[in-house]
């Protein structure tokens, strides 16, 4: 007992003396604390690792990246990015992150202090290759925020002379990064267990991930020149894809569509298969989960999983989905939303009826969600931000729901950080930038998501339209513009939005009127019943003066939103109105300045200099 308690003392102590680094790149002092007296054995590293978990900057953050991007009207949370597109408030000034070092030193402590651990060759190859990964995932995030960064594989001391260095040229890193990850794939164990710790096929996953983002970016991206070096960086994605896909360990499931036309307006069709993936606490038996994370059920630790209660809160000012992921979704019939008569007008609950099934597994449909103990529980939406409410991730388990009228909802659920549909769609995207996109890899990818939740099978042809071709204007191949419009739709509100607009150039989306538009208004007065239950829900009006009916909540334009034609149209948020996106100087962060006076020598990304 006294061994463990000094192990979990030592690892605190590093922890912690890691974490202090108000300054660039801050060290632990020489003489704070002797690490070679630590790592002796392999449940050493074993305890070592597991603090990884619980460190912000090694881990998914899952859904919250979504709400900086097109999928989302406007966020009235303070975060950079709308800090930065909104009013011009983009500065090096104002910028935050940066000074995050001592995670990565935490994981050199380790990867440095080897040569004294007695153990199994394979099992003391197994932790590297997890301090390896979590060094990957740390510097990913590095280079998607500031391109070239300092590329550090050692504890630096307080007089090292790579604390005042420039940074290391992307290239070097993506290929330190790609080295950590492919170590980790050959030498991290294969036991999933009950697929919450990192395994082999984690690995793999990130790198089909990585390779994918980093290739197309470059191949996009003219300001990196590095666009002939695109393509090895795609194959490498498909590779470990192929070996993830011929594992047979995992596969689409929950086939079949769910008819929700009896707890909203006729035709709304759900998926309930798709569903599980999101709103139950238990993910491990679910065969296309590769990794996931459990949900903080009883509010014990500082985070949570669930993003419902800033979504779905009735009185708290966060953000709403957008009419252009809204129109994302094709009809049931696989046709683009475009080709609905009317389509650009049509209400609340209209816009519902017969669409693909993920549409009202994504967005919170009109009517009932769930029942306890006799009591409906209905969501009525917040016109101030948009209109358009987050299903996605809501269990409708009446055992964790805390009712429709508390800003602390309490949803809770498992989070996935690595499925098999992302890997399958990164997939198909690699082999469509290599022109190898044949019908057996259709079938083997976008056709099975499109099977589970009863879609017509994948046609190009037919699914491209001109809202589609607009967000992205440097496309003009009609296979790849189908794909990002799978993509979007498949993964909308798991946090990847931001990145692949980011990766693909097409940050301009940012600027576009569909992307910060919420509901159609028809006219002033105007009185909605959201729920379907022939009992109006709320009204928007010009003024008090307007109101129609005074059992009903009124909303008036001005303070938090507008339409944006005046007497009718759609709902914006007055915050959107001079959101800008500058290329290429928003495709990275800038350095705060004060990091820049520590160390003359780092530069500022493209456009922030």
């Amino acid at each position: 007992m006294k061994t463990i308690k000094l192990y979990f003392s030592i690892v605190c102590m590093i922890g912690g003396l890691a974490a202090c680094n108000d300054g660039f790149m801050q060290q632990i002092p020489e003489t704070a604390i002797t690490v070679e007296g630590f790592f002796k054995s392999t449940s050493d590293l074993q305890t070592y690792v597991n603090g990884f978990y619980n460190d912000a900057n090694l881990y998914h953050n899952g859904w919250f990246e979504d709400a900086e991007s097109d999928n989302v009207t406007v966020n009235t949370m303070d975060n950079e990015m709308y800090r930065w597109l909104l009013n011009d408030q983009r500065s090096a000034d104002n910028a935050g992150g940066w000074n995050n070092w001592g995670s990565l030193r935490s994981i050199n402590v380790m990867l440095t202090n080897l040569q004294n651990v007695e153990g199994n060759e394979a099992e003391i190859n197994h932790f590297v290759g997890l301090a390896r990964y979590f060094r990957a995932w740390f510097y990913i995030g590095k280079i998607e925020t500031y391109s070239d960064v300092p590329w550090i594989d050692h504890p630096l001391s307080t007089t090292d002379e790579q604390l005042y260095q420039t940074q290391t040229p992307r290239t070097e890193v993506v290929q330190h990064i790609l080295e950590d990850l492919e170590y980790a794939a050959a030498n991290v164990k294969d036991d999933m267990g009950n697929k919450t710790a990192v395994h082999k096929y984690c690995a793999l996953a990130l790198l089909s991930r990585f390779a994918l983002c980093e290739g197309t970016f470059r191949k996009y991206h003219p300001e990196l020149q590095l666009a002939a070096t695109a393509n090895e960086l795609l194959q490498k994605s498909i590779v470990a894809s192929e070996q993830l896909m011929s594992s047979g360990l995992f596969e689409i499931t929950g086939r079949g569509t769910t008819d929700l036309s009896g707890e909203s307006v006729p035709g709304v069709t759900g998926a309930e298969g798709f569903r599980s993936m999101f709103v139950v606490l238990d993910l491990a038996p679910n065969r296309e989960i590769i990794h996931w994370r459990q949900s903080d059920v009883d509010r014990t630790a500082t985070y949570r999983l669930n993003n419902s209660d800033r979504l779905m809160a009735p009185s708290s000012g966060y953000y709403s989905l957008s009419r252009s992921l809204q129109e994302s979704f094709l009809t049931k019939d696989g046709n683009p939303y475009s080709t609905v008569t009317g389509y650009a007008s049509k209400t609340f609950s209209e816009v519902f009826v017969d669409r693909d099934p993920r549409f009202a597994e994504t967005f919170a449909y009109p009517g009932v969600y769930d029942e306890a103990g006799g009591i409906k529980l209905m969501h009525i939406t917040k016109p101030f931000r948009g209109g358009y409410d987050q299903v996605k991730y809501f269990p409708r388990d009446a055992s964790r729901e805390m009712k429709w009228n508390r800003d602390n909802l309490g949803q809770m659920s498992g989070l996935p950080v690595y499925r098999y549909g992302e890997v399958l769609l990164n997939y198909a995207e690699a082999k469509a930038e290599l022109g190898q996109l044949t019908e057996d890899v259709i079938n083997r990818t976008v056709n099975l998501l499109r099977d589970r939740v009863g879609m017509p099978h994948f046609n190009p042809s037919r699914e491209v339209d001109a809202t589609l071709q607009s967000l992205y204007p440097n496309v003009t191949d009609p296979t790849l513009l189908a794909l990002r419009r799978e993509r979007r739709v498949e993964l909308a509100g798991e946090g990847f939005r931001l990145m692949d607009i980011s990766r693909w150039h097409a940050g301009k989306v940012m600027e576009m009127d569909i992307s910060k538009q919420g509901i159609y208004v028809p006219q002033l007065p105007y009185v909605y019943d959201v729920t379907n239950d022939g009992v109006p829900d709320f009204g928007i009006a010009a003024s008090e003066a307007e109101r129609t009916d005074d059992n009903v909540t009124w909303f008036y334009p001005g303070t938090d939103f507008y339409l944006d034609n005046g007497a009718s149209g759609y709902i914006r948020n007055v915050d959107d109105q001079n959101r800008r996106f500058d290329e290429p100087k928003d495709y990275y962060r800038p350095i705060p300045v004060n990091q820049i006076v520590l160390n003359p020598q780092l530069k500022q990304p493209y456009g922030w200099d």
